[in-house]
Parts: structure tokens; sequence; C-alpha cells
């Protein structure tokens, strides 16, 4: 099979890791890119780091933000402490671990990138159960950026998890034989240690129970 290329924008969680073990098995040509913001997880650039080794990217950019962008999320503003909830009561619409049109200026990033070195796709990890707290996961954003995006340009979002929950994605780590220890999903780890209560983390347990 001849190699591929595209782009990933990965971070050091489940989703982005299962989607550059899937593209890797698929025979992509890899370039990954991962973003520096003054995220409090700030150690999921160690794994992506590990794991874009693992797999053999041909380049991974980590970039960096001014993270005064994002001053009004708890996941970056230290001065704002990151929700903590209780298993059995899982918010609905928007957390304050949301941080304002992230996602938009990521992918924009992506696509700058893409469109200068000649690559044609840009892989996100999108999924269904993100969708239920961050509105720019949702299929209706994807479309949106795509249509605006194709308007001058041959660069596309693929986004192939977007219709699968985290427990699917979770089985397809464990078909490709991802090492999950080495990703970390926690909004506010301490020491590399996940905290157990962020929306993440429940998000995390919840899903490895119902496997």
């Amino acid at each position: 099979m001849d190699n591929k290329r595209a782009i990933l924008l990965l971070s050091g969680g489940i989703d982005s890791t299962t989607l550059l073990a899937k593209l890797s098995s698929e025979n992509h040509e890899i370039v990954a890119v991962s973003f520096h913001y003054g995220q409090k997880h700030g150690i999921e650039l160690i794994y992506a780091k590990k794991n874009a080794k693992k797999y053999g990217v041909i380049k991974h950019h980590i970039i960096e933000l001014d993270k005064i962008l994002f001053k009004s999320s708890a996941l970056v503003n230290h001065e704002i402490e990151i929700a903590t909830y209780e298993e059995n009561e899982l918010p609905k619409g928007q957390v304050n671990a949301y941080v304002p049109f992230r996602n938009l200026l990521f992918i924009s990033t992506a696509l700058s990138l893409a469109e200068s070195i000649n690559i044609n796709e840009v892989y996100l990890a999108f999924n269904s159960d993100d969708a239920t707290n961050f509105w720019d996961c949702r299929t209706d954003f994807v479309e949106k950026v795509n249509e605006l995006a194709s308007s001058n340009s041959s660069v596309q979002i693929k986004t192939p998890f977007i219709k699968l929950s985290k427990v699917e994605i979770v089985k397809l780590a464990r078909q490709l034989d991802v090492d999950l220890n080495c990703t970390i999903t926690c909004y506010q780890p301490s020491e590399g240690i996940e905290c157990g209560k962020c929306l993440s983390c429940l998000n995390k347990r919840k899903t490895l129970e119902n496997i």
C-alpha cells in the first residue's frame, strides 16, 4: 500500500492516541501537531511525544500559544478551580473546562500547516460523547469549518470517530494494542496522577466500567 500523508492533532489522551495508532496501521505518514497553551494538564505533551515516537510520525510540531487567549477557562486560569463531580451527576451542557474557540484555533493552525506543506487531510479525534459538553466537537461545527475550507482549498478535516462513543474508541484501542497507560485523561493531574473527580476522569471511569 502506498503511504498517505496526514496531519493529526495529537494530545496525550486516549482518543487521539487511538487515532494515531489507527492511521499508523493504515500506513499513513503522519505529521503530528500538539499545542502548549498553559494548560493545567501540560503533562499531556510528554505522552504525546512518547506516542509520536512510538508510532513513527515523520514530524511532531509542538506549537506555543499565549495562555492569555484562554484566561476565562478553568483549564488554563489557575485562579479558577476546575469543576469536579460525583459519578452520578455528570453535567449536561458547557462546563468550565471549556476553552473558548480553542478547537477553531487549533484547526485553523493545522489547516494552514497542511496547505503550506501540501497535505490534504487533517485528522481530529472528536467523538460523540465530547459533543455533550463541548459545542466545538460536534458534527455541525466540523461541517461548517470544512465548508469554509473547501471554498478555496483542497484541505479537509477528517473525524473518523465522531459517531463513536468513548466505549467504542477504547474497544478499538485494545484491538490496536494501544497502551492506555501511556495516555493521560485528567484535566488537573498532580505529579502525573489523575484526580479522579474532573469530568474527563469520570468519563474515563464510566467508559472502562462499560467495557
